[in-house]
């Protein structure tokens, strides 16, 4: 009996100081709703209501009707087509080196890793350059191949379709790899099914 008239008062303390709590912060998120009103949800707001008003100030889907229709569409498919073409190259290849670096030795994950995150750091301008150096018509992919006797090298592997889905793969395999292989480190080994025979030590 005792012991509940003396929890009795400490109910509306608790009560007071979950409510400073949530006021302080509130307080304390202010700043950041404002910040993320101001700019970004007011600009998006303002774009849209800007996609739909017409030269003269009134309502209308011309706008929209107008990129789904020409060369507008064929330029829509396309970019939804390279997007597709670059998640399913960044994720089977993401897939493989992260599942590598959770089977390999320490050390060969972590030159794996490397090799994977250190070029994201290096400026864009840079590894364009790079690529240019590597894919071009005289570059060392095509050098090799035209030395190898492989039929139509050299192959044109720059300015086209094939090599925005090289350049876009690049810039996203790192985070991709990344992803997976934190949620991969997070899985139990013992549910992982046994390598082959032929794998070698450390799989």
């Amino acid at each position: 009996m005792t012991a509940s008239i003396a929890a009795a008062p400490r109910a509306p303390q608790r009560r007071l100081l979950g409510t400073r709590r949530t006021r302080i912060g509130l307080l304390n998120a202010t700043p950041i709703v404002v910040y993320l009103l101001a700019l970004f949800v007011f600009p998006i707001l303002s774009t849209l209501l800007l996609s739909l008003k017409a030269a003269n100030g009134s309502l209308t889907l011309h706008w929209y009707v107008d990129a789904l229709t020409g060369s507008n569409l064929a330029v829509l498919l396309t970019t939804l087509r390279v997007s597709a073409e670059t998640a399913v190259i960044s994720l089977v290849v993401g897939f493989v080196l992260a599942s590598a670096e959770c089977r390999l030795r320490p050390l060969w994950a972590g030159l794996i890793m490397l090799v994977v995150v250190v070029p994201h750091f290096i400026s864009a301008l840079v590894r364009t350059y790079g690529w240019i150096i590597l894919l071009g018509e005289h570059g060392v992919v095509n050098q090799v191949m035209t030395d190898l006797w492989v039929p139509g090298a050299p192959f044109q592997l720059l300015y086209n379709e094939l090599g925005v889905i090289i350049g876009t793969s690049s810039v996203m395999l790192p985070y991709t790899v990344l992803v997976l292989y934190g949620a991969m480190r997070g899985v139990d080994r013992r549910c992982s099914p046994r390598p082959p025979a032929w794998a070698p030590d450390g799989w």
